[in-house]
């Protein structure tokens, strides 16, 4: 999945609904994860994601999601002095159900799940290995290797109207990854996923502007 896909993707949600006043989809959610981009403003240790999603509502009941974003990180143990460093995009798709889809109300709670992946290199730069006997050092640093990696999410979230068809809203994600790669120990941080060797937990605070397709007949 890339920029392209994605752009078709979007653009299929409008003519799937355009000319029919009984279509089940009733709109598209467009935006972006706010967190992300103001996060990096406020913090020195460097490891953070952006991305936007689209979401289609079906019957204001169930929500196909595609989400696209970069994950990066450019981290120095304090401890250790081991460098980290990746930067790669990042890819979701997944399904949203409201819980409250009867109330018929724009704002909503709601749960789902997600399946990510990305393909990513990363670098580490480590302090030098001293043999104890003969005092020869040998460098630790591993440049631009390769990884591919899959996880799974669980979400709940809320989505509120703040404006007309301006909507704000959170989630908080357990992520529960699938493949790992080990290659020298596995990558530290993951772009998408984050931190951590086999599960990590994750949250958005999301801007969009929502797109009524609904027809009246």
């Amino acid at each position: 999945m890339n920029a392209k896909t994605l752009k078709l993707f979007i653009v299929s949600l409008f003519i799937a609904s355009a000319g029919y006043a009984d279509s089940p989809v009733r709109g598209v959610y467009l935006s972006a994860d706010a967190f992300g981009y103001i996060y990096p403003l406020f913090v020195k240790d460097k490891f953070y994601s952006t991305e936007v999603s689209a979401v289609m509502n079906i019957s204001n009941r169930f929500f196909p999601v595609v989400e696209v974003g970069v994950g990066y990180a450019d981290m120095v143990s304090q401890l250790y002095e081991i460098g980290y460093s990746t930067r790669a995009p990042y890819y979701r798709i997944g399904m949203d159900y409201n819980t409250q889809y009867k109330n018929g109300k724009p704002n909503y709670i709601y749960v789902g799940g997600r399946v990510g992946y990305t393909a990513f290199e990363y670098s580490v730069d480590a302090p030098p290995l001293v043999d104890p006997v003969w005092g020869d050092a040998a460098p630790v640093t591993f440049s631009n290797v390769p990884c591919r990696s899959i996880w799974a999410e669980a979400v709940g979230g809320v989505r509120a109207e703040v404006a007309k068809n301006i909507y704000m809203g959170w989630s908080l994600r357990y992520k529960l990854l699938l493949h790992r790669p080990t290659a020298y120990g596995g990558p530290w941080y993951i772009p998408g996923f984050g931190a951590g060797k086999k599960t990590s937990f994750g949250a958005t605070y999301t801007v969009g502007y929502y797109f009524n397709l609904s027809k009246k007949k």
